[in-house]
Order: C-alpha cells, then sequence, then structure tokens
C-alpha cells in the first residue's frame, strides 16, 4: 500500500545566518582593541583601516580585526 509520500525529496531548510557573527560594530572592534569607538571612526573616516560600510553603518570582519591588530603591531598605524 502506498502512501503517495515516498519518493518525495526532502529538502532540510538553510541554516539561518547570523550576521552578528558575520560582521562586528564599531564597539565591539574597540572593545576588541582596547580603543576608543573615536579612534575608529576617526580612522574609517581616513581610511586607515579596513572597513566595510552597510548603508550608514560601518563594520568590520574578523579579517579586517586582524588586518588591523597586525599594522599595530607591526607599527603602519597610530
Amino acid at each position: 500500500m502506498s502512501t503517495g509520500h515516498q519518493n518525495r525529496p526532502t529538502f532540510s531548510s538553510p541554516q539561518p545566518t547570523n550576521m552578528s557573527k558575520m560582521f562586528l560594530t564599531v564597539q565591539e572592534v574597540a572593545q576588541r582593541l582596547g580603543v576608543t569607538e573615536g579612534w575608529i571612526y576617526e580612522r574609517t573616516r581616513r581610511k586607515l583601516i579596513p572597513h566595510r560600510k552597510l548603508g550608514k553603518f560601518v563594520r568590520f570582519t574578523e579579517e579586517d580585526l586582524q588586518a588591523i591588530s597586525d599594522a599595530a603591531a607591526t607599527g603602519h598605524l597610530r
């Protein structure tokens, strides 16, 4: 006896993307680097540190954070 559901493909729903894990805020980056938010904003305005603009929002990836940290460690960032 067949229910008609035996040959239906099953699809799993995609995992939701957690945007807070994908992008860091200015506040999070400032806390992690031990600097002020003003320091971050000043350097993003002057394009001295890598960042992303999402509309009016400034966001950072983990790779951006590592690049900022590496530049500071080698003396290439003030």
